[in-house]
């Protein structure tokens, strides 16, 4: 009995086994047909990336073709990464070379030679009629550009204003911070209150102790502001 016990162990062991090896198999052949396809699919990515990659290039072939705007560049001009004087030079020119005027901006010229693009220095470039005409406008672009950003920045800081205005009148009172506005200053008033009537002082002088923070600011017209957590005690001026 214990024998033939033994004998169905091992035959259901070697099953078991087989059914193993079995589902091993399969999983492997699944890992097999998976690789084989993402094998495939990034072949596909490269194809896909080569022919982005071409399509841009005849795209770019097309607006350098496309520019009739071209310019000469002295001997040893040198087309940069970069528009800086410090960046790294992708070519020298050993003769003196026709150039295809893409941009300028910063006293740098965006040229090609070929296909290799880049920045030259305004030094380098012959000027024509033409090329003195495309920097005009080039240079009446940044500055129309520059206008508007500096627009853009006051309407901002003027909104920013408003809103800090709204905020201590509120606080404050609109008789109250008339006077701020002014530039009054008195007893009993705060820290920030003496910030917006006078400003930051130009120096202060912060002690600690167990009566609290004692300060001494000091403004470059001789007045001293003196405060005690921070409320307005004394002043000199």
């Amino acid at each position: 009995m214990k024998k033939i016990f033994i004998i169905l162990l091992l035959v259901s062991s070697f099953a078991r086994a087989q059914d193993y090896t079995e589902q091993i198999r399969k999983l492997e052949n699944s890992k097999k047909q998976i690789s084989e396809k993402i094998i495939l699919l990034n072949d596909s990515i490269k194809m896909i990336e080569l022919k982005i990659n071409s399509l841009k290039s005849k795209d770019f072939q097309k607006i350098i073709s496309d520019s009739s705007l071209i310019a000469v560049a002295i001997k040893n001009a040198k087309i940069k990464k970069a528009p800086d004087v410090m960046a790294e030079i992708i070519l020298t020119l050993e003769e003196d070379k026709k150039v295809v005027v893409l941009d300028y901006h910063n006293e740098f010229f965006g040229v090609c030679v070929g296909s290799i693009c880049g920045y030259m220095n305004d030094n380098w470039i012959i000027r024509n009629e033409k090329i003195t005409e495309f920097v005009k406008i080039k240079r009446q672009q940044e500055e129309e550009l520059e206008r508007l950003k500096k627009e853009r920045r006051l309407k901002q800081e003027e909104a920013e204003y408003a809103k800090i205005e709204k905020t201590y009148l509120k606080k404050y009172g609109k008789v109250v911070y008339e006077k701020l506005k002014k530039g009054f200053y008195w007893i009993g008033m705060t820290d920030e209150m003496a910030l917006i009537s006078l400003g930051s002082p130009n120096d202060n002088n912060r002690s600690v102790g167990s009566w609290g923070v004692h300060e001494q600011w000091v403004y470059n017209n001789g007045l001293y502001l003196y405060f005690e957590n921070g409320k307005l005690k004394s002043y000199q001026d």
